[in-house]
């Protein structure tokens, strides 16, 4: 046995083999100790080898789910191997003491899974891998789970900003990939061949070429060729379902780098979490798949007007019709995720609930697609997606006859086939349940015959059915004329058989087997009838999705009184009344309320120097406005009362960066390196904003590049930006950059308390409310006092000569990049004492030589 588990263990490399063991799955050697440790179970030891106990720890089989989900959330790998033969069939391969075979039969991973327990229901669990051919970067995506295959054409300086906005479960590249370090797998590199790509899809998808799907390059084909041969890998040959790739571009959608992604806590808080990102605050949807689809939306806004102006029109007809919008979510709240059952129907792991749901959910999809396509002045997008959801009639009316109401999640049992949809199964289980009447008239007739009440009949696995007396009362049964045969004595039972019981007892355990074959060829039968239709089954997936999507976003803009954004095709920024939706959420359930306010970007003011008070709500403001862009191409009505913007291609926030001790940057490198990524990528139909440039060093140095930064994005990026700071020394630039417009947050002080009014207002700041804000934060009352009176000395030497920002009114756009360094002064006696040589001199020359250098000395 030992050996064919090291022959399994090497197979799976550095997996955790969960070994099947009856009905357990037991780990061994270094895998129990680890498994051990994560999943708190007892770690014990049997047998020798190599003369060292063998250290073990096991799983039921019936629980291993719940395990399974606590290991791949720890990061693990666990390869399954399974009995893949009958100890019956073992012995008549090799005799008694023959060994039953094990295989490994699937790769659990974190983005192989496809089990409902072990998913959640509203994040899409990707798979990605990477491959690069001929200097280009792809990137293959799955979710097995749906059946979705996507694939992204990409540069590398793009691949991080990719991977953040998919945030796959799992990415693998090739070995020596100059990606590994973004990889949670290494593969072989004859994996990720563009040949052998190309031909893995053609098989895959049954066609001679791939020029339906779109164009295909090299690394494309890398891409996609490794993630198939990966996730053959972990199936074991039974590969899960894949839809017909999907091409995408990665300038297709808005450019939102990972740093941004974070900043702006986009579809995750900060504390890694769902809750208090802008997806918790904007999601209205009732179906899991319609919370995975919006959250790609928002991960991804588009580019392309057209499309982002049909989604919009989508959400606006539910907005104005809420009679329709509330049946529609009523009707989507009952369906189950069918694209999900689908995806284990045809991976081979679904059961008979599975089918229910397909029922239950095509059949909801018909009834709410016929609802809709009565409408006669709806929308495009509705007219497109509405007869997605018809269709399957055949499927659900044989789905409806086969299956019981309720079908149940484990087949073993049986119990899921409707009654009067095959007359022999019908047959079979009546006369198993004329055999159980019966063995309860024999236990009846028993007790009678032998006067003990407490006679029962049972049943296990090693006796079948048998009669079970007390210990007291087994002296009759034991006589030789009693009728019963003796089987088993227990402590405080006694177990026995009779010539009747079992023949009664055949009948029903007969009757019983070949039901349950018939139920499982049944079970069979229905998914390979589903399976067929996988993709018109996940398109009506999707289409529902889509449906719940914009109805949800309508559901959100009715809440909050959203407006839906204007989109024009030059570069302007016109919010009127625009709000920050999970600061107003947050200050809602306080019982506060959120101060609006409006932003206005357009070609002779697209850039705002914005000052105030810290607390004051700059951050806040630049975020909102950031948010509103997300939102609008997401095809999302926005918080505001009027949005009219220009796409944006490129969004980035550089706002509240912190340390990346891992890496080795401080605050102050981690914002220097965000920095010089915009300055070196936005275009003028960017979207920037950044808050507290230059701090994190000294005051002198800190100005300096931020006034070099407000300088480079004027005159060279020339994007939108909103640029917060407390370096109010930077106002004076608007008197040399025509587009920089000066704004500030409001704030009063009354009756010596700072008064935040978070109101953005024309022109600067008159001051800082440094103190104000220190003695709100709770600063002791002398340490205040001692501020104040530096603060007098600081500013009266300010007074007197001109403060950090002396000179700078004379200093030009970009005076220092355009002036050469000036030579360094020449020292003509420093020069010719340079050149002596003092030994070789003589005397005469030696006095010369002092007469040259008392001249040189006097000029």
């Amino acid at each position: 046995m030992m050996a064919q588990y090291l022959a399994l263990k090497a197979e799976a490399q550095d997996c955790l083999l969960f070994y099947r063991m009856g009905d357990f799955f037991e780990m061994f050697f270094d895998d129990a100790k680890v498994a051990s440790g994560v999943l708190d179970i007892a770690l014990t030891a049997r047998g020798e080898h190599g003369g060292d106990r063998v250290p073990m720890c096991g799983v039921p089989v019936h629980a291993a789910t719940a395990y399974l989900q606590r290991l791949i959330k720890a990061g693990h790998r666990v390869a399954i191997a399974e009995q893949v033969e009958t100890p019956e069939q073992a012995r008549k391969r090799a005799g008694a003491k023959a060994l039953v075979r094990r295989a490994i039969v699937r790769v659990v991973t974190a983005g192989t899974l496809t089990e409902e327990a072990l998913l959640d229901s509203r994040s899409t669990n990707w798979c990605v891998a990477i491959g690069e051919a001929a200097g280009e970067v792809a990137i293959a995506a799955a979710d097995v789970s749906t059946g979705r295959f996507e694939i992204v054409a990409t540069r590398a300086d793009a691949l991080v900003a990719e991977l953040a906005r998919l945030a796959p479960a799992e990415t693998i590249v090739a070995e020596g990939s100059p990606h590994e370090a973004l990889a949670t797998g290494i593969r072989p590199r004859a994996s990720f061949d563009s040949g052998a790509g190309e031909a893995r899809l053609r098989a895959l998808f049954g066609v001679a070429t791939l020029d339906g799907f779109g164009p295909f390059g090299r690394a494309a084909l890398a891409a996609a060729g490794g993630l198939v041969a990966y996730l053959d890998h972990t199936a074991k040959g039974a590969l899960p379902f894949l839809r017909p790739p999907r091409l995408d571009r990665s300038d297709a959608s808005m450019a939102i780098d990972a740093a941004t992604r974070e900043s702006l806590e986009l579809t995750q808080s900060s504390a890694g979490t769902r809750r208090g990102s802008l997806l918790d605050a904007v999601d209205r949807t009732v179906t899991g798949a319609g919370a995975r689809l919006l959250a790609a939306d928002i991960a991804a806004p588009l580019m392309d007007r057209a499309a982002i102006e049909a989604r919009l029109d989508l959400v606006q007809y539910f907005h104005d019709t809420p009679g329709l919008r509330d049946g529609v979510r009523a009707t989507l709240r009952a369906l189950p995720d069918i694209g999900r059952a689908i995806g284990r129907l045809a991976a081979g792991r679904g059961g008979p609930r599975d089918l229910g749901q397909l029922r239950d959910g095509l059949d909801g999809a018909w009834r709410l697609g016929e609802r809709l396509g009565q409408i006669a002045d709806a929308p495009a997008l509705l007219r497109t997606l509405a007869p997605q959801l018809r269709g399957h009639g055949e499927l659900v009316d044989l789905l409806k006859r086969a299956l019981v109401p309720e079908p149940p999640v484990d087949a073993s049992a049986g119990g899921f086939i409707a009654e009067g949809y095959d007359i022999a199964l019908d047959d079979l289980r009546a006369t198993g349940a004329g055999g159980r009447r019966a063995i309860a008239a024999l236990e009846a007739e028993y007790r009678q015959r032998t006067g003990i009440s407490a006679l029962k009949v049972r049943h296990n696995g090693v006796l079948g059915y048998h009669v079970e007396v007390p210990a007291r009362a087994a002296d009759a049964l034991m006589r030789p004329d009693s009728g019963f045969t003796h089987r088993q004595t227990l402590a405080g039972v006694v177990r026995f058989n009779a010539p009747d019981l079992h023949d009664v007892a055949l009948r029903v355990t007969q009757s019983g087997a070949h039901a349950i074959a018939a139920e499982a060829a049944h079970l069979e039968e229905l998914t390979a009838r589903a399976v067929d239709r996988r993709e018109a089954i996940a398109a009506t997936a999707d289409a529902l999705a889509r449906i719940d999507v914009a109805a949800g976003l309508a559901e959100r803009a009715a809440e909050a009184g959203w407006t839906r954004p204007a989109l024009v095709d030059h570069a302007c920024f016109e919010i009127s009344g625009g709000r920050h939706p999970v600061v107003e959420d947050a200050l809602a359930r306080a019982g506060e309320r959120f101060v609006a306010n409006d932003c206005r970007l357009s070609e002779d003011s697209r850039l705002w120097l914005v000052t105030g008070p810290n607390m004051g709500g700059k951050s806040t403001f630049l975020r909102q406005n950031a948010l509103i862009a997300v939102l609008a191409q997401a095809g999302s009505y926005v918080p505001a009362a009027q949005a009219t913007l220009g796409l944006v291609d490129r969004l980035f926030s550089r706002v509240g960066a912190s340390d990346n001790l891992a890496r080795g940057r401080s605050t102050f490198m981690v914002e220097m390196v965000e920095t010089a990524a915009i300055l070196a990528q936005a275009t003028p139909r960017s979207f920037v904003i950044l808050d507290e440039v230059g701090r994190g060093t000294s005051t002198y140095d800190g100005l300096a590049i931020a006034w070099a930064v407000v300088e480079a994005i004027h005159e060279d990026n020339r994007c939108r930006c909103l640029f917060a700071t407390h370096y109010h020394e930077l106002t004076r630039l608007a008197e040399r950059c025509p587009a920089l417009s000066l704004h500030h947050v409001r704030a009063r002080e009354w009756k010596g308390d700072l008064v935040l009014l978070h109101e953005v207002a024309d022109g600067p700041a008159d001051r800082s409310y440094g103190l104000a804000v220190a003695r709100l934060a709770g600063l002791p009352p002398v340490t205040i006092a001692r501020a104040k009176a530096v603060l007098a000395k600081l500013e009266a030497g300010r007074e007197r000569t001109g403060g950090i920002a002396a000179g700078l009114d004379d200093l030009p756009l970009f005076a220092a990049a355009a002036t050469p360094e000036a030579a360094p002064a020449t020292d003509p006696l420093r020069d010719q004492l340079a050149t002596l040589d003092v030994d070789a001199l003589t005397p005469r020359e030696a006095l010369d030589l002092l007469y040259r250098l008392k001249g040189l000395a006097l000029e």
